[in-house]
């Protein structure tokens, strides 16, 4: 009986002996890493949530990415158009200057080299790059938008990025809104333009002769959009011909353009605000996850490093009174 006693005891002693081990250890590792939770099984319920709690805080990184690629290209935008309305007042004050009959020939073809320029810086800016993505070509972002001649080779893309959850914004302005108006001109107002016209469509045959030659006048009078190019190269020839009536002509056209650049520029500068104000939302609510999941899942140093001071003196105790029970078995062994 004292025999089966003994051994109880030796049994209880290894099991107290193995578990205090074991909650040391565990507490060891978490001091190491100085997270609370080191598997899933530790707390099932903060596991979940902190791993939910990743996923949002992936989710904002990748965000925050994407509205500084919209931010790197809308402030290149925007410095266009900036650059653009400065061209076109500059112009307008030279047409102005120009209108009048005080000025004569010599100086008006003088004048007409500050113009060239200023279509040469023009073009500059129309086929502006980020890295290597033209900024005005719409979707083709690798190929240049205008050639020599101010003809627009991109396409009517918008590139859209989302910066927060379901939240997309348009990062671009293409060429033909920038460039281009919506009106219509006449072929005569282009110096050096030829008229092209497209065969007319096959029309079915109910279609009366009277909306035939309507169509076919409206084709004759206007063939192609205004544009910005189109209107310094009409000052051009105009100062360089002498013709201040020509030069006059061009002050609505030119007003027209400096507004529509402008209600374009506010546009660009209202995304600019609202993707800053997206990302000052993101980061405040990134902080605000970070510090919910290091609740979750982080260790209070000053608690875990009094528990682990509490389990090596558990430990020092356990091994004591194993140390006591020993020596007795051995002295009732040698009675």
């Amino acid at each position: 009986m004292t025999r089966v006693s003994e051994n109880s005891n030796s049994a209880s002693l290894k099991f107290a002996l193995d578990k205090t081990k074991e909650k040391l250890e565990d507490l060891q590792l978490k001091g190491t890493s100085l997270k609370k939770v080191r598997r899933p099984s530790d707390n099932p319920i903060s596991n979940v949530e902190a791993m939910s709690i990743g996923s949002v805080l992936a989710d904002n990184q990748q965000f925050l990415r994407n509205s500084e690629v919209a931010l790197l290209h809308l402030n290149q935008t925007e410095q266009s158009l900036d650059q653009i309305s400065d061209i076109l007042l500059k112009a307008k004050d030279i047409a102005i200057q120009q209108s009048s009959d005080f000025y004569d020939q010599d100086i008006r073809k003088s004048i007409s080299n500050d113009i060239i320029q200023m279509r040469n810086q023009l073009l500059a800016i129309s086929n502006r790059r980020v890295g290597n993505k033209y900024i005005f070509s719409g979707f083709n972002t690798l190929k240049i938008p205008f050639d020599v001649d101010g003809n627009y080779t991109g396409d009517d893309g918008h590139i859209k990025l989302e910066i927060s959850k379901d939240f997309l914004i348009q990062m671009n302005l293409t060429g033909k809104e920038v460039f281009f108006s919506d009106q219509l001109i006449a072929p005569d107002t282009i110096p050096g333009s030829e008229l092209e016209l497209d065969p007319p469509p096959e029309q079915d045959s109910d279609v009366t002769t009277r909306d035939l030659a309507s169509n076919n006048s409206l084709d004759r009078k206007f063939h192609k959009r205004d544009n910005l190019f189109n209107q310094l190269t009409t000052l051009i020839s105009a100062l360089e011909n002498n013709d201040p009536k020509l030069v006059q002509d061009l002050l609505e056209k030119f007003d027209s353009s400096i507004s529509r650049i402008i209600t374009l520029r506010t546009r660009v500068g209202s995304t600019v605000n609202t993707i800053m104000t997206t990302r000052s939302q993101i980061e405040s609510e990134n902080v605000d996850k970070e510090a919910h999941r290091s609740k979750l899942t982080d260790a209070d140093v000053a608690e875990l490093f009094s528990d682990i001071n509490k389990q090596q003196q558990v430990l020092r105790t356990t091994y004591q009174a194993g140390k006591t029970i020993l020596n007795q078995n051995l002295l009732d062994f040698l009675r």
